[in-house]
């Protein structure tokens, strides 16, 4: 069997790429492979053959093509490659919200032609959730826009206090919108200093009354520190303004159209006592109402183009299967094939590896917890950290290591870890290849690996656990109640999730021979039915029997005919 594989180049981080590696090695052995990428990303090889743009794909020359296909930025180009030459799509999450943004900037600009993409890509229902949004986003941007332009009023004129124009609180500072406000702590205040950071070519003005004060970015020194001249002033508002401001490119991939201005890291005030500044932590007395396209991502799930494009599937879960059937309709060639897992598992004591890893010797000894992946909300982070917090008032020796690279732009996990006082007991890693992940895996004395809402894919974390041989504790979701009992444990996601989440963490904790039992489970269960062998085994008996991809089938029938 020839095969075209599409997929992305190992440089580019990806847990799906990591996995089609991993696949690819052991399905060489029941066919020829051919690695496929975005154009302008060939030239890095899949199993000693360089890969080659999807410009040059062309499906008569191949048996069968397959997509390795999920949320992710990267995979953007593959919905009008498979819509051309059909094949079967590989389908790790039900969810492309990301994808779809991706590959549709119109849909985060809404309008018109936003709203048509929506009913293409999501149907009626997802249109409609779709222009629900849209309509909020601007009834907001209008309630804002009416509060900036009031005359300020209320308050105590000594606080110090944010008026309108600021975005929420951030690691680091806060982003305004076009233009914000703040109420000076009294009056003799001589200087003001605003330190911020903005796009290149904007401008960055202070003003009080009839003084002002402008900076512009350079594409080489965008961080900023404006200063005004406030002596003898004594008006007691400070605005901040920015222009031009614009939705950056970035932003819409991501669906996020909020006007950034300037993010301002420091508001320094001085007078004739010294400097003091401004706390940017409290709450503005005129919040801006964000509403953006990502707070209804998990109702979005904008798949309906990819999924219809195929002509077959394969998933990870009968849970799965069931979306895609009810999509195509009980006919459509699918099949279910376990996510795969390598048997990874060591000798080494745990306790070595945590030394090995540079753990100090209360690490080495603790009860360890571990968790990989992207350190993101839907991760359930913040719900695991607060029962983390809930059962270490009853072992004070339980450990944390968040495995994965943080996103502290959209989820600033060190928050939660600072206000419940864990930093000496919680590790962040940072972003770690693959590879890397196992040592910290194996040191851990079991897993937690949370989701929630669900994008319907199987979790890579809980399987790269399983086959490091860890017991594991997951989300009670739809996608995930196939995996085994004897070595997954279950915690439901919502109200009560913090008080069983940390009772099933210290039953855990305090039963080494419950975790042993969930261990020698875990490894039976990769050896039996997830191993890459066992998987790529799977693949090549789905793929023989699935149809040909479309755009290859009409050459078939001549060379039969011929």
């Amino acid at each position: 069997m020839k095969l075209a594989l599409v997929t992305t180049p190992p440089s580019l981080a990806s847990g799906i790429g990591d996995y089609t590696r991993q696949l690819a090695a052991q399905l060489a052995h029941h066919a020829e492979i051919h690695g496929f990428v975005e154009h302008g990303r060939q030239g890095e090889t899949l199993e000693g053959r360089a890969q080659r743009s999807v410009a040059e794909l062309d499906p008569r020359e191949f048996d069968q093509i397959v997509y390795q296909l999920g949320n992710e930025i990267a995979h953007a180009f593959m919905g009008a490659v498979i819509r051309r030459c059909g094949g079967t799509l590989v389908l790790h999450d039900w969810v492309l919200f990301d994808l779809a943004l991706a590959a549709h900037p119109s849909l985060a600009r809404g309008g018109p032609k936003g709203f048509a993409l929506a009913l293409r890509e999501g149907g009626f229902e997802q249109a409609r959730v779709f222009l629900e949004n849209t309509l909020e986003k601007r009834r907001a941007r209008r309630a804002s826009r009416r509060a900036s332009e009031s005359p300020v009023g209320g308050g105590d004129p000594a606080g110090g206090t944010l008026l309108d124009g600021w975005h929420g609180l951030e690691p680091g500072g806060r982003w305004t919108s076009e233009r914000a406000r703040v109420r000076l702590p009294g009056r003799g205040i001589l200087e003001a200093r605003v330190e911020c950071t903005t796009e290149p070519g904007r401008e960055v003005s202070l003003s009080s009354g009839a003084r002002r004060s402008s900076q512009r970015a350079l594409e080489t020194k965008r961080d900023l520190a404006v200063q005004l001249d406030l002596e003898g002033l004594d008006d007691p508002i400070l605005s901040i303004e920015a222009s031009p401001v614009f939705v950056s490119d970035d932003q819409r991939r991501h669906g996020d159209t909020r006007r950034l201005g300037a993010f301002v890291r420091r508001i320094v005030l001085r007078d004739g006592a010294g400097t003091r500044e401004i706390s940017l932590a409290e709450a503005p007395s005129v919040p801006l109402t964000g509403v953006d396209l990502s707070r209804d991502r998990f109702r979005l799930p904008f798949n309906r183009s990819i999924v219809a494009a195929a002509d077959s599937c394969i998933v990870h879960s009968r849970f799965m299967r069931e979306r895609v059937l009810g999509a195509r309709g009980p006919e459509f060639p699918s099949a279910v094939v376990h996510h795969g897992a390598e048997a990874r598992w060591l000798t080494e004591d745990r306790r070595v590896t945590r030394a090995r890893l540079g753990l100090s010797p209360e690490w080495q000894t603790s009860v360890l917890l571990t968790s990989f992946g992207h350190v993101q909300e839907h991760k359930r982070i913040e719900p695991l950290l607060n029962a983390f917090a809930h059962a270490r008032r009853e072992r004070p020796d339980l450990r944390l290591s968040l495995i994965g690279a943080e996103h502290r732009d959209s989820f600033d996990a060190r928050r939660p870890v600072r206000e419940l006082g864990l930093e000496p007991y919680v590790l962040f890693t940072g972003r770690v290849r693959e590879e890397e992940a196992w040592p910290w895996i194996h040191a851990g004395d079991f897993a937690v690996q949370l989701r929630g809402p669900s994008t319907g894919g199987t979790s890579g974390g809980v399987f790269q656990s399983l086959g490091l041989g860890r017991a594991v504790i997951a989300s009670d979701l739809d996608e995930q109640r196939e995996l085994p009992e004897s070595c997954v444990a279950r915690v439901p996601p919502g109200e009560g999730e913090v008080e069983h989440l940390a009772r099933l963490i210290l039953a855990l904790a305090a039963d080494a021979a419950r975790r042993e039992r969930m261990e020698a489970a875990a490894r039976d269960f990769v050896s039996r039915e997830c191993s890459w062998t066992a998987v790529a085994a799977r693949y090549a008996e789905c793929l023989a029997a699935f149809p040909r991809p479309r755009g290859g089938r009409s050459s078939a029938r001549a060379r039969r005919g011929s």
